[in-house]
């Protein structure tokens, strides 16, 4: 029986593409991993031009590694894998420097978030972008920026009035829940925005905002 095609532009379809030398889908992956990497590479302090270097190595790597790929349907998790140690590394070579290396294997320890949450990560990641931009924008300001906004700036930020927030929040919510469970992820029973273990850079969890 022959073997079903991957969906256009999945991980698989993808990396067959870029084996087959198509620059475009080599420049798709880098493109589809480039925050999730950058993330994390973010959690170990390294410094920015530390930062630049460990992303350099990741894609070299992803890019030696993509014919020995056994499994190209979780390639975040390889991408979350290769870039934690590449930034470990680098951690330890700044730390060792300065003498605290024991520091950086502590830090090394709270920052890893395990293969199974940078998956969720990703695909949080994908379900978001796939929305639409007044969901993306309402979904941001709800749950992943820095401050606390009443519904009132939040309101004022996007536009509209203010009692359509709540309406259009749970619209939002509905579909991005659609999208994380297409892609495998449950998502969080207090709501259906949030993985439980999907730690997105700049998160502060679900919250209701001041009134």
């Amino acid at each position: 029986m022959p073997r079903e095609a991957a969906p256009p532009n999945s991980d698989a379809d993808l990396v067959r593409r870029c084996l087959g030398g198509e620059s475009a889908a080599w420049s798709a992956i880098l493109a589809r991993y480039a925050d999730l990497v950058h993330s994390l590479l973010r959690r170990t302090g390294l410094s920015e031009t530390a930062a630049e270097d460990a992303f350099q190595e990741v894609a070299v790597l992803l890019w030696k590694s993509l014919p020995r790929l056994r499994d190209v349907d979780r390639l975040a998790s390889w991408v979350g894998t290769t870039t934690r140690r590449v930034a470990w590394r680098q951690r330890r070579q700044e730390t060792t420097r300065a003498g605290h290396e024991s520091a950086a294997r502590r830090s090394e320890e709270a920052s890893d978030p395990g293969p199974r949450a940078i998956e969720e990560e990703q695909a949080l990641r994908e379900a978001l972008a796939g929305l639409g931009t007044r969901c993306r924008e309402l979904l941001s300001l709800l749950f992943f920026q820095s401050a606390d906004l009443s519904y009132d700036e939040i309101a004022a930020r996007l536009g509209v009035p203010r009692g359509s927030l709540g309406p259009t929040r749970q619209r939002c919510l509905d579909t991005l829940r659609l999208g994380l469970e297409a892609r495998g992820v449950a998502s969080d029973v207090s709501d259906p925005a949030l993985p439980a273990s999907a730690p997105v850079s700049g998160r502060r969890g679900p919250r209701k905002p001041r009134s």
